[in-house]
Formats: C-alpha cells, sequence, structure tokens
C-alpha cells in the first residue's frame, strides 16, 4: 500500500474515532494479593445516552452546538455520601453477602456533546469503596487443612433510586440518574423527556449486577504457580511464596456465553419526534487473590475457597490441561514446520546448484591488451587469456578451438597454404613505391 494510502486510512480513523462517543459499562478491578489492596477494589460505570434531533425542534435549538462538563470528586465528608454508603450496604445485605462498606470516594463525569442532527452525553462513576468483612474465614494449617473464604457477592452491587450529592463547585448534584443532567443544565429539555424516552433516562449508572449474575467459576480463571506475596498473615498464610489466582469477564466465550453490549431505545414525541437512545459495552471483571482458588457455595452463598498452593490434583487454568496442550502442540508443530522447511530449503539449493555458472578462477586469467596491429587503433578494452596450459585450460576451452572441421568427410586433409609475403604497406595505394 502506498504511503498516502496510508496517511488516508490514518486521518480517517482518527476523524471516525473523534467522533464516536466511548460507551462503556460496569468493571470492576479488585487486587486481593495483599490486605492494603483487598480492602479498596474499584468500580467503573460508563454510558452513553444521545437524543437525536434530525427532524429539528426545541431540544434541537437547546442542544445542538453545546459543550459542557461537570466534575467532581467527594468522600464521606461530601453531604450525600453517607446515604450513597448506606444504600450500597442495605443491597448488600439483601444479597446476603458478608461484606460491607465503611467508607467511599466518588469521582463524577459528566458531559455533552451538541452536534448537527444529534447530541450526547458521556456519564462515568467511578467508586472505590474500603471494603470490610470480605474475607469470611482465614486459612488453617489444621489438621484438618480449611482454605480460607473469601465472600463474592458484593461485585455485583446497584443502587437504585436518586443519589444527591451536595458539592462546592455545582451545589446538589443527582449522579445516578442520567436524566438529571438535563433537569440541571437543560431543564426545557429534561420536563419534555417523558414516558418511554423517560425509562431509558432513568436507569441507574451505579449497576454492577451483570457483574455478579455471572457465576465466579465460569469467570476464566488461571493460577500462577511462582507468585510470592508479602503480609498475607491476615489471610492466615504462613511465608512469601503462595499462588495467585486471577478471575477475569468480558472477553465473550463459551464458558461465559456472549457478553453483549446494552442498548436501549425510545421514541419521545413533543413538539418534534426524538429518538433517545442509551449504549453500554458488556460488562467486565478483573479479581486477583493470593492463594490458589476454587469456587464453591456454602449455605447457598458464592464464595471462593483459597488454598497457599495449588494441590496436587489441581488443574492450572479453568479449562484444565487444555490450554497447556495447546501451547505445546503449537510449539511442536512450529519446530516440526521450521525442520521441513529447512530440509527442503537445503535439498533445493543443492539441487539447483548443478546448474549454476560458475565461471574460471580469476587466479588462471591475465589481462591483454587489443589492437596492436599496425595502424590500428588502440583502446582501452583489454582480453583476458588462460595462463597455462594445465587441466584447468583444457576443462575451459572453448568449443570452437575444439572442433572447427564442421561435417567433413572422416580422413579429409586440408591442403597446404602457400606463405603470404610479408608487407609493411599497411593501406597505401597500390602502385605506391617508396622512394
Amino acid at each position: 500500500m502506498r504511503g498516502d494510502s496510508v496517511l488516508v486510512l490514518f486521518v480517517m480513523s482518527v476523524i471516525v474515532v473523534g467522533m464516536v462517543s466511548p460507551a462503556f459499562a460496569a468493571q470492576l478491578n479488585w487486587d486481593a494479593k495483599t490486605p492494603d489492596t483487598a480492602d479498596f477494589p474499584k468500580f467503573k460505570f460508563q454510558r452513553t445516552a444521545f437524543i437525536d434531533y434530525k427532524q429539528g425542534g426545541s431540544i434541537a435549538d437547546a442542544l445542538r452546538g453545546k459543550d459542557l462538563t461537570m466534575e467532581f470528586t467527594a468522600d464521606s465528608s461530601t453531604p450525600g455520601v453517607s446515604d450513597l454508603i448506606q444504600k450500597i450496604n442495605d443491597n448488600l445485605h439483601s444479597m446476603q453477602s458478608t461484606a460491607s462498606v465503611k467508607d467511599l470516594k466518588v469521582e463524577y463525569h459528566a458531559s455533552i456533546t451538541g452536534r448537527g442532527d444529534n447530541a450526547s452525553v458521556d456519564y462515568r462513576i467511578i467508586l472505590t469503596p474500603t471494603l470490610d468483612g470480605y474475607l469470611v474465614k482465614p486459612y488453617s494449617e489444621g489438621p484438618p487443612v480449611s482454605p480460607a473464604l473469601f465472600d463474592v457477592l458484593w461485585r455485583g452491587l446497584k443502587v437504585d433510586g436518586p443519589i444527591t450529592l451536595t458539592t462546592q463547585e455545582y451545589g446538589d448534584v443527582e449522579i445516578n440518574l442520567p436524566i438529571s443532567f438535563y433537569e440541571k443544565n437543560f431543564p426545557s429539555v429534561g420536563s419534555q423527556i417523558t414516558d418511554k424516552a423517560k425509562d431509558v433516562m432513568t436507569m441507574p449508572l451505579i449497576d454492577a449486577s451483570g457483574i455478579g449474575r455471572l457465576p465466579i467459576g465460569s469467570w476464566h480463571f488461571l493460577a500462577d504457580p511462582t507468585g510470592i506475596v508479602a503480609e498475607t498473615s491476615k489471610f492466615g498464610y504462613s511465608g512469601a511464596k503462595v499462588v495467585v489466582s486471577s478471575f477475569t469477564m468480558g472477553e465473550s466465550s463459551f464458558r461465559e456465553g456472549q457478553i453483549k453490549e446494552k442498548e436501549f431505545e425510545a421514541t419521545l414525541t413533543s413538539d418534534k419526534t426524538y429518538n433517545v437512545k442509551s449504549v453500554e459495552s458488556g460488562d467486565s471483571g478483573n479479581i486477583f487473590l493470593a492463594g490458589y482458588a476454587s469456587p464453591d457455595k456454602v449455605n447457598g452463598v458464592e464464595v471462593v475457597g483459597l488454598l497457599p498452593k495449588a494441590p496436587s490434583t489441581g488443574a492450572q487454568t479453568s479449562s484444565g490441561s487444555f490450554p497447556i496442550f495447546i501451547i505445546y502442540g503449537m510449539a511442536g508443530m512450529a519446530a516440526a514446520g521450521a525442520g521441513g522447511f529447512f530440509f527442503w530449503s537445503n535439498k533445493k539449493a543443492k539441487r539447483e546448484s548443478e546448474y549454476v555458472q560458475t565461471g574460471i578462477d580469476p587466479k588462471y586469467l591475465r589481462g591483454v591488451d587489443t589492437s596492436e596491429a599496425s595502424g590500428g587503433y588502440k583502446t582501452n578494452r583489454g582480453e583476458a587469456e588462460l595462463v597455462s596450459d594445465d587441466a584447468s585450460h583444457k576443462q575451459h576451452t572453448s568449443v570452437y578451438d575444439q572442433n572447427t572441421r564442421g561435417s567433413l568427410p572422416a580422413g579429409y586433409t586440408a591442403p597446404k597454404e602457400e606463405p603470404k609475403p610479408s608487407s609493411n604497406r599497411g593501406s597505401m595505394p597500390k602502385d605506391w613505391k617508396p622512394s
């Protein structure tokens, strides 16, 4: 592909990416390899809501060309955060989770982009709770050996209804319902969003139920037997060498099922007909634990049992030995393919070497000037002749020197030629005589 074509494609991709708003759903990252990090999981909730106004109208007049951003950070000292903590704990209690939230940090962002035919608002909420009670029981060496138990139900937390925080920057801000952004900044638009369109615009942003709905046993699992984890005494482990387990979801596998993008759409009719759409991509999560993990249920409650080292019969991945088999199989196939290629290449090179013109070794050649005849024009070109009459000369003798008889009959003897008198006249006229 030509360089200018590559440049055009790059510019077009930048333009397209710039025109498309991001749309992400709930994301969880929990690093529980040590108590210092396990106490602070992170949830990220992102969504994009569109209002299409191709027919024009009052909403188009209010939103076209608008560019407005609201963002702030809040913690337990911010009025309204304590109410949010209580709602989260009520939700965890309803799920029979042993975990609870003691403190909470909130990061909020919302920004609108008004285009010619539509407007979009990008929402992002990041919650970093201080989690307590996730360790149901520490590890015990026994006898008998008893694994540590971690509660993982809390990963599917959800908060319904409005959550209003009082900020220094913007005063009272409702953060959980997308419609609130319009009601605060564009009241004329917010008042027109009714019926089914309002249902779409009031779906809560703080919703990780999709992460909790997929059983932890269906997440992709990987154990690292070389893990070295410090400060794990709280979990009941003694020593620093502890297997590290990881659970991931969101890649749409046969095991997890298809992780679909979430879209909700409705028609809004006021002075004109408008289309309202909410877009999120599939949920995703990453959980890292100190110990070899084994999902289980205790009294119907989902937990993860953890041992410092993998049992001798334990699989190293969520699909048993299959990935290792595939890895070694692919490596063996690659080695066999490489060996076959080199064998074929070497054989081909030997076969073609019979037809390669090698010529005469330069050490058997010497240069000779040309055009030495009297009256000739001497040039700077030269010829090469063999130095000796050894076997190399016979090997490279011209076929014209070997046989000049053509198709004459056998026994034919060429007649002797009379020697011609030498002449030094060169190219002078016929009757010319020297004086």
